[in-house]
Order: structure tokens, then C-alpha cells, then sequence
């Protein structure tokens, strides 16, 4: 897991900067699937700004630049629609390695 977590960390170094130099949102996701569908749907579906990135075969980060918690759950409701997967998703608030620590752990029962 510590291997992914410095994975997340190295995607969204520079997400995470502007987050918190420019006091803009930032939402990350993790989407747990065995759809194998799901990371196209996903990449049809976000905006140009956005990242994704898959990590496992089942496992797929996101980060919703410029989002706000409430529309990161809007846009995952409008993706459970075509697709099948779990996810865990925070806002960036804190430190970058607390935050990403937090993220994996608090779910580590969904990761695939």
C-alpha cells in the first residue's frame, strides 16, 4: 500500500500545489472496479483538467480539479449510471502525505 500511496502522492504533486497556493478545490478519488469498462467511461466523462490514472487492474485515482466535495458526488452519481464500482473520494484540506495517508486508510476494507 505504501507503494501506491507514493504513487497517488507523485500524479497529483502538482494538483495538490495549486490546491493549496491558490486556495481552489481539489477532490480525490478512488474507484475500485472489476468492470473492465470503467476506466474509459470514467476518461469519456471528466474534464480536460482532470487526471486519471490507473493504479491496478481494479484500483483508478482521480482528481477532480476545481471540485468541491458535494460536485465530486454529483459527478460519481452521474458515473455509477454506466458503470459498476466502489469509490472513496476527499477533499484536499490538509497535508499532502496526511492527506493521501487518511485516504488509504480509512478504506483499506474497499481496495481491490
Amino acid at each position: 500500500m505504501e507503494l501506491l500511496m507514493d504513487i497517488v502522492s507523485n500524479i497529483g504533486d502538482d494538483e495538490f500545489y495549486r490546491s493549496y497556493r491558490y486556495d481552489v478545490p481539489l477532490v480525490v478519488v478512488l474507484i475500485n472496479s472489476n468492470d473492465k469498462n470503467v476506466f474509459d467511461i470514467i476518461d469519456e466523462n471528466i474534464r480536460q483538467a482532470d487526471i486519471i490514472q490507473q493504479l491496478s487492474s481494479g484500483l483508478i485515482v482521480v482528481f477532480l480539479t476545481h471540485t468541491n466535495y458535494k460536485d465530486a458526488l454529483q459527478y460519481l452519481d452521474k458515473i455509477k449510471m454506466k458503470a459498476d464500482f466502489t469509490y472513496t473520494l476527499a477533499e484536499y484540506k490538509e497535508l499532502k502525505s496526511e492527506f493521501i495517508k487518511k485516504l488509504f486508510s480509512d478504506n483499506e476494507d474497499k481496495l481491490i
